[in-house]
């Protein structure tokens, strides 16, 4: 690949980084009410759901969303319903707040999330479908080729997401003193319900 054709992927995946979705409003979350390490943890599970992009581009698995719009349906449609979900434990744990403890969160939860929220959204597989054909070409090697250009953004992100992390657990430490984490949680719950209803009306194209 030429130097400008990996600058010009390396400056579109940083667009795609900096562009809030469900991976930022997650980590913030997880951060803001666990702190770092549970936002750490949910960053892990969203760079290892990368991975899962990169595994299904090198054996040429990502056209199979495009081929089989049925399959592509149910991804979407459990995506959306799994994004819904977690709207609603962030809406009811703002309504209903559950008592304080001193315990320290547990760090499996936010890696899952964090993991099934990246697997579950089909509209990343089809940007790289829409975009790497344009910097990968058509040959035998292209998806090994779109394989490591997917792991660049998600290296980047990683970069962002932590990043993220530590801002929003600072941020949570100050709000736990009054009662903002409760709208925080709210505004996040109402977030991810639209990003499901957005998920949900996604098309195949």
């Amino acid at each position: 690949m030429a130097d400008h054709s990996l600058l010009a992927w390396t400056l579109l995946s940083v667009g795609l980084v900096l562009t809030p979705g469900p991976d930022t409003m997650l980590v913030a979350g997880h951060a803001a009410r666990g702190g770092v390490r549970a936002g750490l943890s949910a960053v892990s599970g969203v760079v290892l759901g990368g991975l899962w992009y990169m595994a299904l581009c090198g054996f040429g698995f990502l056209a199979v969303l495009t081929v089989f719009p049925a399959l592509f349906t149910v991804v979407k449609t459990a995506g959306a319903i799994y994004l819904a979900w977690l709207g609603y434990k962030l809406i009811r744990g703002a309504v209903r707040p559950a008592p304080v403890t001193a315990e320290a969160p547990a760090l499996g939860k936010p890696f899952w999330q964090g993991l099934l929220t990246t697997a579950l959204n089909p509209k990343v597989a089809l940007f790289f479908l829409a975009i790497l054909p344009q910097f990968v070409g058509t040959g035998p090697d292209a998806p090994l080729k779109g394989a490591l250009l997917i792991a660049v953004p998600y290296v980047l992100g990683g970069f962002w997401l932590t990043g993220i992390a530590l801002v929003a657990a600072r941020a949570g430490r100050a709000a736990k003193q009054s009662n903002a984490m409760r709208w925080i949680e709210g505004v996040l719950g109402v977030a991810f319900v639209g990003l499901a209803g957005r998920l949900a009306l996604a098309r195949n194209t």
